[in-house]
């Protein structure tokens, strides 16, 4: 059984952990998970979570999470308009599909390779919106709505097996490649993500229903104690992640978004 300190310590540590998600998600609408993830390993390897299933733990809780930060982030950017809610009926399908298969798949697999793949490309769309390539917000897509589908997919599979909320796919892939401002792509992700994260997080907790190396009271491959605390902490900060992606030029966020993008790759790669 997990001690009283233990989960105090715990629950302290995840509602940290959630105050800064909460801003990010906010701010850049990737629902937090790039941060809950590596909090999430660190804190389970200090409470002694089993090795064979501390990542699909971290994985799992983290998608949890993500559905309720990304509820109130939406909520936020609705209220300003800056949801393209068209956009999300569009990709919803396959992000669905993709995030229940990513889940699935990430239970059974080494994703190792995976993982440097997703790095690299993270890096390489960074530079590009760094860069200040193919127009954001021209209106003028690259690709067509019949692409967001399979875009979708794509997204989906990626954030189940890396326990995202698709931002880091799904924003560039809105900005880029479908024409739309930084600041609904931001806001349109976030819609995207409570689908992805939904499907994403029954699929884990499918998955690991029953696994015997699981801590006491865990719900599948989700810690609800990390859950709670992560929770608490993403509803306080999304609201001012926002209000700080409506106040920065449109420029300065596209760029920001870029450099957090290039961040995340190289932390893929180097873990």
């Amino acid at each position: 059984m997990v001690g009283s300190g233990v989960l105090s310590m715990l629950l302290l540590f995840a509602l940290i952990t959630g105050l800064i998600a909460g801003i990010l998600a906010g701010l850049f609408g990737v629902g937090g998970g790039i941060i809950i993830v590596p909090a999430l390993l660190f804190l389970f390897g200090k409470v002694d979570v089993n090795p064979e299933v501390i990542m699909h733990l971290a994985v799992g809780t983290s998608l949890a999470t993500i559905v309720i930060t990304n509820i109130s982030v939406t909520v936020n950017h609705h209220r300003r308009g800056a949801v393209d809610w068209r956009q999300v009926w569009f990709f919803t399908p396959g992000i669905l599909l993709g995030a229940w298969f990513g889940s699935q798949l990430a239970a059974i697999i080494n994703g190792v390779a995976l993982r440097l793949l997703f790095g690299c490309f993270e890096i390489f769309v960074g530079v590009q919106m760094l860069l200040g390539k193919k127009g954001e917000g021209s209106g003028n897509p690259v690709l067509g709505e019949n692409h967001g589908p399979v875009l979708g997919l794509v997204i989906g599979v990626f954030s189940g097996l890396f326990g995202i909320g698709g931002g880091t796919l799904s924003v560039p892939v809105l900005n880029q490649l479908r024409g739309l401002p930084m600041i609904k792509a931001v806001g349109s992700s976030s819609a995207m993500g409570v689908f992805l994260a939904c499907a994403g997080a029954s699929g884990y907790i499918q998955a690991g229903w029953g696994h015997a190396n699981l801590p006491p009271g865990s719900f599948g491959f989700v810690s609800p104690a990390a859950f709670l605390g992560i929770v608490c902490g993403t509803l306080l900060t999304t609201p001012l992640g926002v209000r700080l992606a409506h106040s920065l030029p449109q420029k300065a966020l596209k760029q920001g978004f870029g450099a957090f993008l290039i961040v995340v790759g190289i932390k893929l790669i180097l873990k």
